[in-house]
């Protein structure tokens, strides 16, 4: 089983790639669980500020519910900044115990991501009004060796969502859940697809 890490400065498009990468893995039949940072710290982690130890918290506390998923054969995506790279490694330690782990760097300069920043929080961190936002007055450091690397300033979400999923299938992640569940070459959904159909025709009748 496997835990796709989506790590990056806010507004660099982690959640909404996730998100759709998510979508095309259920198409193929993948029963995945969405981690989402936002959501995660709503809650399951509102007694965390942002302080470095208590993002260093966060991080943990989700790789380990997310080792807990891949021990019991669910498939993970998490969207969360993750700015520090011992956390980063942290995760990867926590969750490879029981899955694959797989680090995605969803790349985007500052500037960039001040720009597409859809609730102004780049502009009111500059003028002092946000303490500890990532990247401006709170460190962000890019992981050294990331396994995919999307850059949302040269690639659309398109052409990241596509190079993320060939990325997965050329390092062989989906390869065990392809062998175990469907090793005859169908997905899940045109498998109900043709179910549905031999219903129609009368062919599955009790």
């Amino acid at each position: 089983m496997f835990t796709l890490w989506f790590m990056g400065r806010p507004a660099a498009g982690k959640s909404t790639l996730a998100s759709r990468v998510e979508d095309h893995l259920v198409e193929r039949g993948f029963d995945i669980e969405n981690l989402d940072g936002d959501e995660i710290r709503k809650h399951l982690h509102p007694d965390l500020g942002f302080s470095r130890e208590d993002r260093r918290t966060n991080n943990r506390r989700t790789a380990y519910i997310a080792k807990l998923l891949n021990r019991n054969d669910i498939p993970v995506i998490v969207g969360m900044i993750t700015p520090f790279r011992d956390s980063q490694e942290q995760a990867r330690d926590i969750i490879e115990d029981e899955g694959e782990f797989v680090l995605v760097h969803v790349k985007c300069s500052v500037e960039a991501a001040q720009e597409r920043d859809p609730k102004g929080l780049y502009e009111e961190a500059k003028k002092g009004n946000i303490e500890k936002f990532t990247g401006i007055n709170h460190p962000f450091q890019e992981p050294l060796n990331p396994d995919i690397v999307v850059d949302t300033e040269d690639q659309s979400i398109d052409d990241g969502v596509e190079h993320v999923l060939r990325e997965l299938e050329a390092q062989g992640v989906m390869d065990e859940h392809i062998d175990t569940e469907y090793s005859f070459g169908i997905t899940s959904k045109e498998e109900r697809e043709v179910t549905e159909r031999l219903e129609e025709l009368g062919y599955l009748d009790e």
